[in-house]
């Protein structure tokens, strides 16, 4: 939770900044590019981290790498994480700015988690319905939990819709109960 917290934190900044400067789809990109290349346990994620270099070594070359690279939003940005000791923190700091910028443009996070894996027809059928459902843009991730029973559960933000057949059975057991015969 706290880690949420901070990455929310950390990627409101830039994105208040790239949206009145209208770079944010560009800042996002960087973000993304800088993400994979300082992505947990890789080289340069383990070089930034480590106590041998000393941080003006590590500023410059991380001004070096990025400048004429990256938005400049997105190399100061970038700066102040080294500084600041938060470069561990990117990725989530990436993904909560990705949310941010999706936002912006209408676009909801929808989870999905089924006990198979849906075919591709399935999935943009669920996909149109969930869009008529929210009145927004979809974006879609899927995950195939094995403990699942059947049927599935997607979560839309802080919404979750439960169709698992744990779930079905548990209500029809409910009603069961309440019915005196």
């Amino acid at each position: 939770m706290r880690a949420t917290t901070i990455a929310a934190r950390y990627a409101k900044a830039p994105y208040i900044l790239t949206e009145r400067r209208q770079e944010t789809t560009a800042a996002l990109a960087d973000l993304l590019a800088v993400g994979t290349l300082l992505a947990p346990g890789s080289r340069t994620a383990r070089f930034f981290a480590s106590p041998e270099v000393r941080l003006p070594d590590k500023r410059d070359l991380l001004r070096r790498a990025l400048e004429k690279r990256a938005v400049r939003a997105v190399a100061v940005f970038m700066d102040l994480l080294l500084r600041k000791h938060r470069l561990r923190d990117l990725p989530g700091i990436v993904t909560a700015f990705e949310a941010l910028v999706e936002s912006s443009q209408g676009i909801q996070r929808a989870h999905l988690v089924s006990a198979v894996p849906f075919g591709k027809a399935e999935l943009a059928r669920l996909q149109k319905e969930l869009e008529a459902h929210t009145h927004a843009k979809i974006k879609l991730s899927t995950q195939v939990d094995a403990q699942l029973l059947g049927g599935a559960q997607v979560r839309i933000g802080d919404r979750v819709i439960d169709r698992s057949v744990r779930t079905l059975l548990g209500t029809i057991a409910a009603r069961l109960q309440e019915t005196s015969v």
